[in-house]
């Protein structure tokens, strides 16, 4: 998953190219391929990602499993949790069976201890942005609103962008920087998870 300027080329998880908009690329509600296919080529063959949204949504969360079997760690950078309107989406996720096997995809991640949680109420942060890293290190980076869905509640453009290897290491340090200031919020998540209706 390295990148390459000139064609905007990342490996796939099966040894494959996989086409993202050209780096720096850009990336509307109009795009295609969209922000969803951007992401889920990007941390397709990802060792590691580092993921910071204001706020997680479990309901616009859209993975395939090949897309993440790869991955070691995903560190999820938040600036708040809201116990009850978590506990609200997984139970109308797991009630949802065209959506159930995104619920269950994030509990094994949970399980599997793959997914780490952080909240930093303190440390805010805009747009939010998304590192991924192979073995060789920071490899490309996604920033602007992390919406799988195109339900965008705008009439204007929702924009997003796709850089590279120089960008996704400044990113990836000042990730960490919050990281180290934030406090452990994951084990609350997934027991709100586990809380859920399996069917």
């Amino acid at each position: 998953m390295t990148p390459r300027s000139a064609h905007g080329v990342v490996p796939g998880g099966n040894g494959g190219p996989e086409k993202v908009p050209a780096l720096p690329g850009l990336l509307d509600d109009r795009s295609s391929p969209g922000f969803r296919d951007a992401f889920g080529r990007l941390i397709t063959g990802a060792s590691r990602a580092q993921v910071a949204v204001r706020r997680i949504r479990l309901s616009g969360v859209d993975l395939r499993s090949h897309e993440v079997q790869g991955l070691g760690t995903l560190r999820v950078l938040t600036t708040e949790v809201n116990a009850h309107s978590l506990g609200l989406e997984a139970e109308a996720l797991a009630r949802d069976s065209a959506r159930r096997s995104n619920l269950a995809l994030v509990r094994r991640l949970f399980e599997r201890g793959v997914v780490e949680v952080r909240a930093a109420p303190l440390g805010g942060w805009s747009p939010d942005f998304s590192i991924f890293h192979t073995p060789e290190g920071p490899a490309g980076l996604l920033v602007g609103p992390h919406r799988f869905d195109r339900s965008f509640p705008l009439r204007g453009p929702a924009l997003a962008s796709v850089h590279g290897p120089e960008s996704a290491r400044r990113l990836s340090e000042r990730f960490e920087s919050l990281w180290e200031d934030a406090y452990e919020v994951g084990p609350a998540v997934l027991a709100i998870l586990e809380r859920a209706p399996t069917g």
